[in-house]
């Protein structure tokens, strides 16, 4: 970053440009691994984009398919089918999903507790976790302690639109008639004017 700027502005960081800068690394380390991929970089480069948009308008360029999945994931969040998610059904999900992923990795039993439990991957499993059950939760407008299927939708659009990797393309995807009607139906939201597609550049 020091020499980027340099060669750019022909002079050194300040210190506030310096905290900035850091404070945009660990933003963007969710993780906290002290790295960040060319992904992770352009995830959330493509989320900043994003986040400018309604998040109507977001919902609206879902297509059936990934509305669809996404409600598959919600399920699998809903440990009890009451069509909401608590802080601890998402914190008992991520450590299902973790544990599954790290041990594999760390080669070692997923087990969190008792006589298999790895220290290693306790630790790592507990950071993911408490970084994605804070994104989960943002959800949760008003902060009654659960996120309903609306919400979960409404908040997840942005990071499922992003995660189509194909920036170039993504905003002239909008969605057809007859699949409005489907993710209108699955979300109650109002329907958009189609005259004015929701997806296009802007």
């Amino acid at each position: 970053k020091h020499r980027v700027f340099k060669t750019q502005y022909g002079r050194s960081m300040e210190v506030g440009e310096v905290e900035t800068a850091v404070e945009e690394f660990q933003r963007l380390d969710k993780p906290k691994t002290g790295m960040v991929d060319w992904w992770c970089f352009v995830d959330a480069r493509i989320v900043e984009k994003l986040s400018d948009r309604p998040k109507a308008e977001l919902v609206a360029c879902l297509s059936p398919l990934e509305v669809s999945e996404a409600k598959q994931f919600f399920k699998s969040f809903d440990a009890d089918a009451d069509g909401k998610i608590t802080l601890r059904e998402a914190e008992k999900a991520y450590e299902r999903w973790f544990a599954s992923l790290w041990s594999k990795v760390l080669n070692c039993s997923d087990s969190l507790t008792g006589p298999k439990k790895n220290p290693e991957l306790s630790k790592r499993v507990g950071e993911h976790v408490k970084v994605n059950v804070n994104i989960f939760m943002e959800a949760d407008q008003p902060k009654n302690g659960t996120v309903s299927w609306a919400q979960f939708l409404r908040e997840q659009s942005i990071y499922i639109l992003a995660a189509r990797r194909n920036a170039a393309n993504l905003y002239k995807i909008a969605p057809k008639p007859d699949e409005l009607e489907i993710i209108e139906a699955e979300t109650n939201f109002e329907r958009l004017p189609l005259q004015e597609p929701s997806c296009e550049g802007g």
